[in-house]
């Protein structure tokens, strides 16, 4: 069976590979809508942007999605489609962070950082041009720096769980501190049922949509991609229960 599988993950990837050169992932702004949203060219899916629902509780916002709500039009996103754009947005097979975990706390539940320049107005991690189409929740700082966070929660295969990022500025150039970028997706069981009536400015709600797909054979990267995400957390989970045999 694993045998077989491996063989049409193969066969997927090469698929994806194939397609791949006309339909490179990259993040866009999209303003086709209400409210502002990037969007992911591999799959043609538009996420709304940070700093637009944060502020209300999973609870509320899941209430405002049908017809005449104040998100109609979005929707829910399914826990595949988070760990794939938040793999798109970390990039880790293109980009060279400086530290890179694509398993920290499950298998796809990524960590990673990088540092930014240690000079006045330091803002190049190697995931900034994202960062810059994706919106924030809430902006803090110091002295030395400003630093912008998102989370973003979703329905995850243990309850509730999130993405998070933080864009850091460097604002002194102060040579003792090197201020880092960073991302993680957490679907561990980390939070309890009392962060789905949470209505804190720091914390928002992932919703999507489907907008035209104008990226030749997005459709068929993004289905290839999601088959092979399933499969390899799937033998990721079995590895583990064969361990505790």
């Amino acid at each position: 069976m694993e045998k077989a599988m491996n063989n049409v993950v193969k066969v997927l990837g090469s698929l994806f590979m194939m397609v791949s050169a006309t339909a490179n992932a990259a993040l866009i702004s999209d303003n086709s809508f209400v409210q502002a949203g990037f969007k992911d060219t591999s799959t043609g899916l538009v996420w709304m942007d940070f700093g637009i629902n944060n502020g209300q509780s999973y609870n509320y916002v899941s209430s405002q999605l049908a017809s005449g709500g104040e998100y109609s039009g979005w929707r829910l996103p399914s826990a595949d489609e988070v760990y794939l754009m938040w793999q798109n947005v970390a990039s880790l097979d293109e980009v060279e962070a400086d530290f890179e975990s694509p398993d920290e706390y499950g298998a796809g539940q990524l960590y990673a950082w990088d540092y930014n320049s240690r000079v006045v107005g330091g803002d190049d991690s190697v995931w900034d041009n994202n960062f810059a189409v994706m919106g924030v929740n809430s902006v803090s700082g110091t002295a030395f720096m400003e630093r912008g966070t998102a989370i973003g929660f979703f329905m995850g295969d243990n309850g509730l769980a999130s993405v998070k990022f933080n864009d850091v500025v460097d604002k002194a150039g102060f040579p003792a501190f090197t201020h880092k970028d960073e991302l993680a997706l957490r679907d561990d069981g980390a939070y309890s049922d009392f962060f789905l009536g949470l209505a804190h400015e720091s914390y928002s709600t992932l919703l999507v949509r489907t907008a035209s797909v104008s990226e030749p054979g997005a459709a068929a990267g993004f289905a290839a991609a999601i088959v092979a995400l399933g499969w390899r957390r799937a033998h990721r989970r079995l590895r583990t229960k064969n361990k505790l045999k």
